[in-house]
């Protein structure tokens, strides 16, 4: 793969963490760069591709119930499955 030369700027000591960093992964700062982008560009394929997976009337929807703090989903689906199968807790 052919390289091109970037720089970058940065306080001090995030060079400084960058550079140990570095060291204790035994590689270099422009490597760990790579990585990097190449891990923030799967992740945002993977959440392009989830969103793709979820249609137009269940993404409209999301955000519409607020649920308070203490509410228990595994409690609720459980709840509601035994109610569904007809079985007693």
């Amino acid at each position: 793969m052919a390289m091109s030369k970037l720089t970058l700027t940065a306080p001090p000591e995030i060079i400084s963490l960058a550079e140990k960093q570095a060291r204790l992964e035994n590689t270099s700062i422009s490597s760990m760069f790579v990585n990097f982008i190449k891990a923030k560009a799967k992740m945002s394929a993977a959440q392009d591709d989830f969103s793709q997976r979820v249609g137009p009337l269940t993404e409209s929807l999301t955000g519409i119930v607020k649920l308070p703090k203490e509410f228990d989903e595994k409690e609720f689906m459980s709840n509601v499955l035994s109610e569904k199968h007809g079985l007693g807790k």
